[in-house]
């Protein structure tokens, strides 16, 4: 690593998931978030050990269009019928 200098330089791809509630039955759903081509634009600081929580305050980035820029995705967005985070 050096200080001063980018440590990535190139795309990033970004996969998340959500929690979403149903406005209707208040069922739970799990959504997945997918950018393919993210550049990071904000400074990038997290705090690594055992004890500590990796947080991050405010990331700042552009999504940059994989095709061209008047045919392309830039944000793909499932959403499941489940939540597939909680307890059977």
């Amino acid at each position: 690593m050096n200080i001063g200098q980018r440590l990535i330089k190139g795309y990033l791809r970004l996969e998340g998931r959500t929690k979403i509630k149903d406005d209707v039955t208040g069922q739970v759903h799990t959504g997945i978030i997918i950018i393919p081509k993210l550049k990071l634009m904000s400074d990038l600081s997290m705090s690594l050990g055992e004890k500590a929580n990796p947080v991050v305050g405010r990331i700042q980035a552009k999504i940059i269009p994989e095709d061209s820029r008047t045919n392309s995705r830039v944000i793909e967005m499932y959403f499941l019928n489940d939540d597939i985070d909680s307890d059977i």
